[in-house]
């Protein structure tokens, strides 16, 4: 049963783009409406993507960023609460949380498919 547990564990990591879409299309069955699937699946996906940004780093620089990622993550809320005082003047803690939730779904895909291209570049060419 482990066995099967970490082959499905290992393949959402090494293939988070074909888990993003299937769970999207769960995510559009259970709600009526797009919107709400969209929201849903960035929201579960993200920390996906924080591994899956983790282990291609690992393993096209042969060193771990592990610590650099959550300091990362860490002054991205920083300033994503920063942020929402300055515009606000109020701080709410869940609405900080899912601006900076969404923002570094968003910076960790685009960084997912920019070292996936490194890396097949860098395969190709060494």
């Amino acid at each position: 049963m482990s066995d099967w547990l970490v082959l499905i564990v290992a393949s959402v990591l090494t293939m988070p783009i074909p888990f993003l879409i299937v769970f999207y299309f769960f995510a559009r069955k259970w709600n009526k409406y797009k919107r709400k699937a969209v929201h849903q699946t960035a929201n579960l996906t993200t920390p996906v993507f924080i591994l899956a940004v983790h282990v291609l780093l690992l393993v096209l620089f042969d060193r771990s960023f592990f610590s650099y990622i959550v300091i990362f993550l860490l002054l991205l809320l920083g300033l994503s609460m920063v942020i929402q005082y300055k515009l606000h003047e109020e701080l709410r803690l869940r609405r900080a949380f899912k601006g900076f939730w969404r923002v570094s779904f968003l910076l960790f895909i685009v960084s997912y498919l920019g070292l996936s291209f490194y890396g097949v570049v860098a395969r190709l060419f060494s």
